[in-house]
């Protein structure tokens, strides 16, 4: 059960990273070349505009993956811990509500955290809110896709690890 549990919290916490990471750099580079024609003609140098000016202010990639990685080791465990409970404890009629409301917990807590770090140089996201958003109904959809097949390859291993 150990074993399981651990797997489940990592496999989880991986995929989640994984899709987040790819919205969060799509929604950069979008904002960051979609948005240029909002502009002042003044400025040339790319997301250095203020909000004020109608520019895009964007901070480095790298304080995004690191910002992305550190929200979701935050609150992916909780939301897979939450779900994973309700699945066992609460009817199966009740466990979709559950899952709908710890998503929307995560998505305010992860948009919330977002746009505390948009006030520092260099950690702008851009959009809080739509990246906290879309990051969460990608990896919820990649979560639900995979999931059947993930639990399938895990009991299939268990039981060659087993035999052998």
């Amino acid at each position: 059960m150990k074993t399981y549990l651990v797997r489940m919290f990592g496999i989880s916490l991986a995929l989640t990273i994984f899709a987040e990471l790819i919205v969060a750099f799509l929604i950069r580079w979008f904002m960051k070349h979609m948005g240029k024609g909002r502009r002042n003609a003044k400025d040339t140098s790319v997301g250095s505009g203020s909000p004020q000016q109608g520019g895009i202010v964007l901070g480095s990639k790298r304080h995004l993956a690191l910002l992305v990685v550190l929200v979701n080791l935050l609150t992916n465990p909780l939301a897979v811990l939450l779900c994973w409970l309700g699945r066992i404890y609460l009817p199966p009629f009740l466990s979709f509500p559950l899952q709908l409301a710890v998503e929307m917990a995560v998505v305010a807590a992860e948009a919330w955290i977002y746009r505390c770090f948009t006030e520092k140089p260099g950690w702008q996201t851009g959009r809080p809110v739509l990246l906290a958003v879309m990051a969460n109904i990608c990896s919820c959809s990649l979560g639900v896709v995979c999931a059947r097949r993930i639990d399938f390859a895990l009991s299939f291993i268990l039981r060659i690890r087993q035999t052998w």
